[in-house]
């Protein structure tokens, strides 16, 4: 299976001081896959600063986003596993406001994510929506 990915989205300014919050963690260019590399905590991330992956999204779900966020910018994050992601997401997203992209149908404010993070330490993005674990929250 692929590494999980991700992608954050928040406004230019707030994805500048993300950016700069995990480049503080390491991050270098890899000149053999072409792309930046952290290498921090014990686990390996791939990430694309560019913005670029925004260019991936439907029209309407860019109209959406930019309703709730205003113009947005995109960071794509992809982590080695679930436990990666588990470790770097809640220390880069702590005290930002934006959203997460799961790539899996859902589209979740960073908040809301860090804590379904927390409270449910096996969730796999990849194969349970949101909407399942906040069922499961609201004792459905």
């Amino acid at each position: 299976m692929s590494w999980p990915s991700l992608i954050i989205l928040a406004t230019a300014q707030e994805s500048d001081s993300i950016a700069a919050r995990i480049r503080s963690f390491g991050v270098r260019w890899d000149s053999v896959t072409n792309s930046d590399v952290l290498h921090w905590g014990g686990y390996s991330y791939s990430l694309d600063f560019s913005g670029r992956v925004l260019a991936d999204f439907e029209p309407e779900e860019v109209d959406d986003i930019s309703a709730k966020l205003g113009a947005p910018f995109a960071i794509y994050v992809s982590c080695e596993s679930m436990d990666a992601a588990r470790v770097l997401l809640p220390k880069v997203l702590e005290g930002f406001s934006g959203l997460i992209d799961t790539n899996h149908g859902d589209v979740i404010d960073f908040g809301d994510f860090t804590r379904l993070i927390k409270s449910h330490p096996q969730w796999d993005w990849r194969r349970t929506g949101v909407s399942e674990l906040f069922d499961e929250v609201d004792g459905a």
